[in-house]
């Protein structure tokens, strides 16, 4: 089966894709601490409601069934997981590949926006047409178990402190803006991920 996990329901309105799973959290800000996933999850929903005062059943209804649908992918599926360059879809994809690691015979694609001049890279899938979706889904690469257990390192560094106010990425957020004007001239993302080894190595430090 073809699965596409999507980062989120504007991509989802333009691409119309079959057996989608939408993406709505964001794990750029927040506690990331996993002790459990339960726990995870109440611990985001009370972050979310404490501070921008979405209620826990909306974010149960509408973020947490999405990721739930994970679990029920069937074994040897294709999943695409279609995110941006920015760090805001980084932080969800490191989740998304986390819950997929589960299941090792699912085989992982990461699909990227085009990299074009009428694109700005930090805009992702934003303006791309039906056909520009589509030749971005042909140039689909596919994330080795190497890869993989690379992206579950940063992750399980990113939940090594349990509170919002000690987040990891507090530091590296303002040296990432300021990487954006170089990467944006860039002809191309000299990463497999998207962050370069730089940006990457400084969320590691």
């Amino acid at each position: 089966m073809k699965i596409h996990i999507l980062n989120g329901d504007c991509l989802q309105h333009d691409l119309q894709a079959e057996n989608a799973i939408v993406i709505r959290e964001m794990l750029v800000e927040g506690p990331l601490k996993v002790v459990s996933e339960e726990s995870f999850f109440q611990m985001r929903a009370d972050y979310l409601e404490k501070t921008y005062g979405i209620p826990a059943s909306e974010y149960q209804q509408k973020t947490v069934s999405e990721f739930k649908k994970i679990h029920h992918i069937p074994k040897h599926s294709e999943v695409y997981l279609w995110f941006d360059f920015d760090l805001y879809c980084f932080l969800n994809l490191l989740f998304v590949i986390e819950l997929l690691q589960a299941d090792k015979t699912l085989h992982l694609y990461l699909v990227r926006p085009l990299r074009k001049r009428k694109f700005r890279i930090w805009r992702g899938f934003d303006l791309h047409t039906k056909e520009d979706l589509m030749q971005a889904f042909s140039q689909k690469t596919k994330l080795s178990r190497k890869d993989i257990e690379a992206f579950r390192h940063v992750w399980k560094r990113l939940g090594k402190n349990g509170s919002e106010l000690n987040h990891r990425l507090v530091p590296f957020l303002q040296k990432h803006l300021q990487d954006y004007p170089r990467l944006e001239k860039a002809t191309k993302i000299e990463a497999r991920w998207g962050l370069t080894e730089g940006q990457i190595s400084r969320i590691l430090s």
